[in-house]
């Protein structure tokens, strides 16, 4: 029997990049120490970019796990740090060469709702997965769910499917309470089993409390969470220095200033990264020269330097250093600045004299310069980009629906699994894959990379992918390796680095 409690070494990121004097990924840290004991009632008020795109999990956005992870649960657990644990599945078994799960069930759980968790809940929330959506895709091999008792069910594949595991820990996993399932007020009214509960939601403001009917609310720390909207960074890290907020994630260039004001800091590497998305059916980004051309334009040490303190280490490949996935050969991005050479592919591609380019980009500050630094780099080599800036909602909207030439944006390579990263933007018909994307050889060596849990086996597959993806001009052009920092008033803590994407506001304590 395979045990969830048993770390997964498939999603563990090292934690070595933490600055001097920060966190390396939680608020546990003496600094943060207040006097007085921490006050099981209190609000936690979380600033965040943006209202979240939907609370259905089959319409939600990449990043709307941050308000997702509030009110549901997923079938498989998953630590902050990236380890998989027990979920509402205490434990699980392969079997058919990788084709079976089967899952033993919490038992004693509650929807908020009042509804029971059990086998037949898990069967529901799947099929309709599976039906229309944003998880579609990631349930494709997902041939039937089969109820065994109220407390087990079985899961069957049409191929071998160990990766399956992160994929249940993330939004594929999360079940919702049956009777909430076909109601179209859904998006703006969850019903899951976390341990906190919608209590409000309206323009630049959500707001959650304490779930009591939780199978596991002695352990819950705080009495709700709140978060407001304010969509600039800057604008996000002034209203923790006021006191209008408790904390929020912020850049690594504000890091000084959340220091001197005496904020708690912390900082850790995550599987996300800074990049640019190109849609190969625009324009001549179908053509591999072009694509390559793009790679040697860009300077990511200066960007990294200037823009980032240092916290952005230049990318060519989608997995940072210290990941699983990591082609260690491509860890070095120096020879990948080479603007004769760009100018030279542009010319072999037949624009001697260079082409025009749309970069989209959000509403975000730090995207938007970002955006301006690429801008003047590809100028360099003969690439005139114009910069458009869209609101959040449209730039959700134009990559779901591969309405864009080019979007500057933050890409999330490893939630649920960097295999899904492959199928998505690298597979004909994936998510993030408008122009239609592919390459001889991909599709065979996925799935020698999905079939197995166990690492040893998925790394060399996946490995290959990235670096035959890389060396052919990627649809995906990475820029650096974002590295996440949070920063919080003093009493706060026990919020760790989400590595993954998971965030646990359910543990963090708030005195003072």
């Amino acid at each position: 029997m395979k045990r969830a409690a048993v770390k997964s070494a498939s999603v563990v990121l090292a934690t070595g990049l933490a600055l001097s004097g920060c966190g390396a990924g939680t608020t546990d840290q003496p600094s943060s120490s207040a006097a007085g004991a921490p006050d099981g009632a209190a609000v936690l008020r979380w600033a965040v970019p943006g209202n979240p795109t939907s609370f259905d999990p089959r319409k939600a956005a990449p990043l709307d796990p941050v308000f997702l992870d509030v009110v549901y649960e997923s079938l498989v657990g998953r630590s902050a740090a990236g380890e998989i644990e027990p979920g509402l599945a205490t434990e699980w078994e392969f079997s058919d060469e990788n084709k079976v799960i089967t899952f033993k069930l919490r038992e004693g759980v509650k929807f908020h709702n009042g509804e029971e968790f059990n086998a037949e809940a898990v069967k529901a929330s799947l099929e309709a997965y599976k039906k229309s959506g944003a998880l579609v895709s990631s349930l494709s091999v997902l041939d039937k769910v089969d109820v065994v008792g109220p407390t087990e069910v079985k899961l069957t594949f049409s191929e071998p499917a160990g990766y399956m595991i992160n994929l249940l820990a993330g939004e594929a996993g999360i079940v919702v309470a049956p009777g909430a399932l076909d109601d179209p007020t859904l998006p703006s009214k969850p019903v899951g089993t976390g341990a906190f509960e919608l209590a409000s939601l309206q323009v630049g403001k959500v707001a959650f409390k304490k779930f009591e009917g939780y199978w596991n609310a002695a352990e819950t720390t705080i009495g709700g969470v709140e978060m407001t909207v304010y969509s600039d960074e800057s604008t996000r890290l002034r209203a923790v220095v006021s006191g209008q907020a408790d904390g929020t994630s912020i850049t690594p260039g504000q890091i000084k200033e959340a220091e001197a004001a005496g904020m708690t800091v912390i900082k850790a590497p995550n599987t996300t990264f800074n990049g640019i998305l190109l849609n190969t059916g625009a324009g001549k980004l179908d053509d591999p020269k072009v694509r390559q051309a793009l790679m040697y334009a860009i300077d990511r040490e200066s960007i990294n330097k200037n823009l980032y303190e240092n916290s952005c280490a230049g990318l060519v490949q989608p997995f940072q250093e210290g990941f699983w996935a990591n082609v260690p050969e491509l860890n070095d991005v120096s020879s990948y600045y080479d603007p004769e050479k760009a100018k030279k592919l542009l010319a072999e591609a037949g624009l001697p004299n260079g082409m025009e380019l749309t970069l989209e980009v959000g509403p975000n500050t730090s995207y938007q310069v970002l955006a301006q630094a690429l801008q003047a780099q590809l100028q360099q080599v003969g690439i005139k980009a114009t910069i458009k800036v869209l609101e959040f909602q449209q730039m959700i909207t134009a990559r779901r629906t591969g309405k864009f030439t080019a979007t500057v944006a933050l890409v999330q390579s490893g939630r649920p699994d960097p295999s899904q990263f492959v199928k998505d933007f690298y597979m004909k018909g994936g998510s993030y894959n408008p122009g239609g994307f592919s390459l001889d050889g991909v599709g065979e060596l996925l799935a020698k990379a999905r079939a197995s849990e166990d690492v040893a086996e998925r790394t060399a597959p996946m490995q290959e992918i990235i670096k035959k993806v890389t060396e052919s001009g990627p649809p995906v052009i990475p820029v650096c390796g974002v590295t996440y920092v949070g920063a919080f008033r003093k009493g706060v803590t026990g919020l760790d680095v989400p590595v993954i994407g998971d965030y646990h506001f359910n543990t963090v304590k708030i005195s003072g």
